[in-house]
């Protein structure tokens, strides 16, 4: 144990050695790391990110269990799903994001970031980079607009369906209404009067049902104002920097490495010549 303990110190020993007589070398790496990644720095474009959370559409939806129960008008991994592809963004929103320049649906598919947080459910959040803060604000700005409007459009899609379902049903009430008459007049069993009876009565509490679904409880709104910070999102000076420092002190180390093992190659072969 005690053998293996001043053996490590050797080794730990020598490292430190082996550095201290390579410092100059390393220090004079790691300069130059740091002005390559510092020059690398001042040239980049600087890209600024823009993000809003979207509260998204919701609907009555009541069940037996919970009549004021709601749901959203449409899935949510629809949603963003749907924004991954560049046939989301319609003219409007491509305008909106070049500010003057040419930009595409697709370009603006590659730059939008969506994501889904597991907890509060109907939220998603929307994130763009662009060359301008305010440029990335108005982006996202549209982009929250198209949503707003799929989702109004969503709605109003349920809500025909429901209105022609309704209307069928109460073209049956009316049939069954009809039916009922017919079968105080004429006389007819109990159980035929009794079954179609209680056939109007299942056909309102449908239409009574399906009429309750027709409310838009809430339409997609923003959780939050958009938040567009005025500081640059990348590059990252202070990550780019470390990694010029890092890079310059591992070649700086190589080069030491590299100047030992010539050194030593140069004392074998001398004493073979000797």
């Amino acid at each position: 144990m005690e053998q293996r303990l001043f053996d490590e110190e050797i080794n730990l020993f020598s490292v430190v050695s082996f550095l201290r007589r390579g410092m100059a070398i390393i220090i004079v790496c790691c300069s130059i790391g740091v002005a390559l990644a510092g020059i690398f720095v001042w040239r980049s474009q600087p890209y600024y990110q823009a993000s809003a959370q979207l509260v998204l559409a919701s609907a009555s939806a009541p069940t037996q269990l919970d009549p004021d129960a709601i749901a959203l008008v449409e899935p949510r991994e629809h949603v963003t799903f749907r924004l991954r592809s560049p046939s989301a963004f319609d003219q409007q929103t491509v305008s909106a994001c070049s500010d003057g320049g040419p930009v595409t649906a697709e370009q603006i598919s590659q730059n939008v970031r969506v994501t889904a947080p597991s907890v509060p459910n109907d939220v998603i959040e929307i994130s763009f980079t662009a060359p301008a803060a305010e440029l990335a604000r108005q982006c996202v700005a549209a982009i929250v607009r198209g949503v707003q409007e799929q989702q109004t459009l969503v709605a109003s899609i349920s809500s025909e369906h429901l209105k022609s379902q309704i209307r069928s049903l109460q073209d049956q009430l009316v049939e069954n209404s009809r039916l009922l008459k017919e079968a105080q007049d004429s006389g007819w069993q109990q159980a035929i009067y009794l079954a179609t009876r209680d056939d109007a009565i299942a056909l309102r509490k449908d239409i009574a049902d399906l009429t309750s679904k027709l409310e838009l409880s809430k339409s997609a709104t923003l959780l939050s104002p958009i938040y567009a910070p005025s500081n640059a999102a990348s590059p990252t000076k202070i990550t780019i920097l470390t990694a010029g420092l890092f890079v310059g002190f591992v070649i700086g180390v190589l080069v030491n490495l590299l100047k030992s093992a010539y050194f030593m190659q140069r004392n074998r072969r001398s004493r073979s010549n000797g």
